[in-house]
């Protein structure tokens, strides 16, 4: 089983021992002002339990007009912190942890904490721990405990429904007078997209019309019912240089102005709303085709006894309108289309080899005829439809 493992990382910062012994040591010399008829002592604070000679300076200030004889140094010894503790810094986490993703069917949510102390103190027995729940949920929190992987590493394994959490872990020290809570994070765990199917029509095999706009369409499959998923579609001329188009939910991107005789590739990147990826997008490529100087169809021959369709490319010199009719061998016009607000360059028909009664047509040669209107002018162009069941 692979585990997806989050670590965070705890230090503690500027930490001394437990009940570190502090003197008060005054020097022999006492300072008089006169002005005031003050006398005044100069301390600093000695760690005895350190290499740290000082710490901080002060003035003892005593007041009135007290005989040298009647002050007593002395030094006094106690035991207290140094420092006033502040939780928020005791222990800092090393990363933003917020918004993980753990996907459900490669792995179980696997959190793993190690415990870093400057001092090389040890954590307290029965820690760390971490609690978690819902997102946004008055449910109470569940408490999880933490496996020693070693003195200064622990883990622990969860496994959880889909959704959205939230959790915090706390930390002890026997040297810290309060317990340290890490803030509010979040984790998910969902799915991954599970497939993607190209249903581009106007590509026949890997062969395109560089001056017809190339119309890209996919669906792909969501991991988790109420996902939502976005896409990023790439497109280029090599493999491993692609520009990217940011498409957020539309499942579908057009494409013109390619370069005539080009290979290009391309491929789309999908992901839902938590950043939970397809694995492996399959990476599809085409050569666009040169300029049309004459009407032709791809595949010839084709077989619509199967469901194979015949793409009938032509080129409109300008604006306009297309009648494509067909005819048997014998001279029988058998099929009719009539197209308008056609435009200008590279077009093309999709034909599923059937009559205007929806019949499938025989095996035999056929005549495509292409009457283009454009400008107040009329042209017609031919080619030969083969179909071989």
């Amino acid at each position: 089983m692979k585990y997806l493992v989050l670590t965070i990382f705890f230090f503690v910062l500027q930490v001394q021992p437990l009940y570190a012994v502090y003197a008060i040591y005054a020097d022999q010399s006492i300072y008089l002002n006169s002005n005031l008829s003050e006398f005044s002592q100069k301390s600093q604070w000695i760690n005895l339990d350190s290499s740290i000679d000082y710490v901080s300076p002060q003035v003892m200030q005593y007041s009135g007009s007290l005989p040298e004889d009647l002050i007593t140094l002395e030094s006094n010894y106690f035991s207290e912190f140094d420092y006033i503790p502040n939780t928020e810094n005791q222990l800092i986490p090393s990363e933003d942890i917020k918004d993980l993703i753990f996907i459900k069917s490669e792995n179980d949510v696997k959190i793993q904490v190690s415990y870093r102390d400057i001092y090389n103190n040890d954590i307290s027995n029965n820690y760390p721990k971490m609690y978690y729940r819902k997102n946004s949920s008055s449910d109470p929190w569940t408490e999880v405990s933490f496996n020693n992987i070693n003195t200064k590493t622990f883990d622990t394994t969860i496994t959880l429904d889909y959704g959205i959490y939230e959790y915090f872990v706390i930390a002890d020290n026997e040297c810290y007078p309060d317990i340290y809570t890490s803030s509010i994070k979040t984790f998910v765990v969902t799915e991954r997209p599970h497939s993607f199917i190209n249903l581009n029509t106007n590509l026949q095999g890997d062969k395109a019309n560089q001056n017809v706009n190339i119309e890209f369409n996919w669906i792909a499959t969501k991991g988790v019912d109420g996902d939502i998923l976005k896409y990023i579609f790439y497109i280029g001329t090599t493999n491993d240089s692609m520009y990217s188009y940011n498409l957020s939910t539309e499942n579908r991107y057009t494409s013109s102005s390619l370069l005539p005789r080009t290979r290009y590739y391309w491929k789309v990147e999908v992901e839902n709303q938590y950043g939970a990826k397809l694995l492996n997008p399959e990476v599809f490529t085409f050569v666009t085709l040169g300029e049309i100087a004459r009407v032709y169809n791809a595949p010839n021959p084709f077989n619509p006894q199967n469901g194979e369709k015949t793409r009938i490319f032509f080129e409109m010199p300008e604006d306009g309108s297309v009648q494509m009719d067909i005819y048997s061998e014998y001279g029988d016009k058998i099929y009719h289309l009539s197209l308008d607000n056609l435009s200008k360059g590279s077009n093309e028909i999709l034909y599923d080899g059937k009559d205007d009664y929806g019949n499938t047509l025989y095996n035999g040669t056929y005549l495509c005829i292409i009457k283009k209107k454009f400008s107040g002018q009329t042209r017609t162009e031919r080619c030969r439809l083969l179909i071989i069941k």
